[in-house]
């Protein structure tokens, strides 16, 4: 097999993912299918300040209120490789987060179930957002995220042992 090392190399990983899906095929709650949710997704990772990321393609496509399509999974699972490329804005890291949290508590418990199954493969992005500091408001959705994920509670523990002054004031443990 051949490889383009230059195409790869301009390849993202939230490209790499969004290429696995059929979006045509996947269900949308406004439009006859999904097949506009990856320009949506890619618009939001270059987005530089909280305005430009609002998920507008998103919110009423995929998810309303807590009511939710199938298209969720693989939108988390985009979602959870954008988190993992620390070049992408903080704002759009945080709306990436907002979501990631709005699909773990959907109404239908299986949706929200593979969600949360794609929060787990991406992990070590959650606790990359709340150790780098950038944004105790992205920390704490992290933070939320790492709570229901986390498979390894001493894991969360020796987290807030080392890290607490990356999150929020308010945070309760309990929460």
């Amino acid at each position: 097999m051949s490889w383009d090392i230059e195409a790869m190399k301009a390849l993202t990983m939230m490209e790499l993912e969004i290429g696995l899906y059929d979006w045509s095929a996947l269900p949308c709650r406004s439009c006859p299918s999904a097949a506009h949710v990856p320009a949506e997704l890619l618009r939001m990772a270059r987005a530089q300040n909280r305005e430009e990321a609002r998920p507008r393609a998103i919110e009423h496509h995929v998810l309303q209120e807590s009511w939710a399509t199938p298209t969720v999974v693989p939108v988390a699972r985009v979602l959870m490789a954008g988190l993992a490329d620390r070049s992408i804005s903080a704002a759009a890291r945080n709306q990436f987060l907002d979501l990631l949290w709005s699909f773990v508590i959907v109404d239908d418990e299986d949706l929200a179930a593979e969600c949360l199954d794609a929060v787990k493969g991406g992990i070590w992005a959650l606790y990359e957002e709340i150790l780098s500091g950038d944004s105790k408001g992205s920390a704490l959705l992290a933070y939320w995220l790492l709570k229901d994920a986390e498979t390894n509670p001493a894991r969360v523990d020796r987290l807030l042992a080392t890290a607490r002054h990356l999150l929020p004031d308010d945070l309760y443990e309990e929460d």
